[in-house]
């Protein structure tokens, strides 16, 4: 009987060990499969993180996680210190690097945002749904402002980006704006934070031209734009 005891023992031991040992093992799997790259640390998601959700709730859902400086994307956080005080922009999923480009003001449910970054100042322009990403465009996100103005002489109209990651601090549905046949759907008011050169730009734009909002991200290439003629178009 004490001998059956002893090994019974003896195998609940070696099974408490053998686990060890495989959890040792997987904690150790990403560094062996890095061997020999330089590794850094970066904030990966653990768990779905839903878009608005303050920075300050998701510490228990974020891990810090070394990877390769190669494949470190560009923005990726190290900790939550920078974005505090803003919201995530759209959803997170498990795996994937927490980067600053997704976040955003914090947005109340007027679609007001809660600050303002210092030295900026506020414009707003009435803009409708086929001039925006429908259903996308939000507090928070980083757009495009891409103006069109109307034939001078013989040039045919010209469109260009005036801007790029322009922040956008609050949308709302507006009762402003001229509805065309081009233009259904209920306008919204959609509001910018910006210098005042900017400010100046957006709001000539919007007086003697047409704007359309394009939505970017940290990964966007704003590079090779240009000034857009009819000949441009038309070859």
């Amino acid at each position: 009987m004490k001998k059956k005891l002893v090994a019974i023992v003896s195998a609940a031991v070696l099974a408490i060990m053998g686990i060890i040992a495989l959890v040792n093992y997987a904690n150790g799997a990403d560094e062996r499969a890095f061997d020999g790259a330089q590794l850094v640390e970066v904030l990966v998601v653990k768990d779905e993180i839903p878009a608005e959700t303050p920075a300050s709730r998701i510490t228990t859902a974020v891990e810090l996680k070394k990877v390769p400086v190669s494949v470190r994307a560009e923005g990726a956080l190290t900790s939550l210190d920078s974005v505090r005080s803003l919201s995530t922009n759209v959803s997170l999923k498990p795996g994937e690097q927490l980067l600053k480009a997704r976040f955003g003001a914090l947005t109340g449910k007027d679609g007001k945002s809660s600050s303002l970054p210092a030295g900026m100042q506020e414009v707003s322009i009435s803009l409708s749904a086929p001039r925006m990403p429908t259903g996308t465009i939000k507090a928070g996100d980083r757009v495009g402002l891409v103006v069109s103005y109307a034939k001078q002489g013989n040039d045919g109209g010209y469109t260009n980006v005036i801007k790029n990651n322009l922040l956008v601090t609050r949308v709302s549905q507006s009762a402003l704006g001229k509805v065309g046949a081009d233009e259904a759907g209920v306008p919204s008011l959609v509001t910018f934070a910006v210098d005042p050169l900017d400010a100046e730009r957006i709001v000539n734009a919007a007086e003697f031209g047409k704007v359309w909002l394009t939505l970017q991200n940290s990964q966007t290439d704003t590079s090779g734009s240009k000034m857009i003629e009819s000949k441009d178009v038309v070859k």
